[in-house]
């Protein structure tokens, strides 16, 4: 089975963003992971092929944001988030 190039390089962008960890208690640099993150599944929804990946990533995506925007306003990581 042939994997489309365009799948394989989102997949690859979003494993590469997935493993740069910020500094511990860096909330900014937390945020802004999450942001590229978010950028990173937006571009993987433009290549699955099934409809439910599609929405599953651009869930993540938006939640991804919206967790990024909550630390931004709190200024601050929880021991659960690292």
């Amino acid at each position: 089975m042939v994997v489309d190039p365009a799948l394989k390089h989102a997949l690859r962008l979003l494993r590469s963003v997935k493993s740069q960890k910020p500094s511990d208690g860096d909330g900014a640099e937390f945020a802004d992971r999450r942001e590229r993150i978010a950028e990173s599944l937006d571009a993987l929804a433009c290549v699955l092929n099934f409809e439910e990946d599609r929405d599953r990533a651009g869930a993540e995506a938006a939640a991804a944001r919206e967790h990024a925007a909550e630390v931004r306003r709190r200024g601050e990581i929880g021991v659960g988030e690292r």
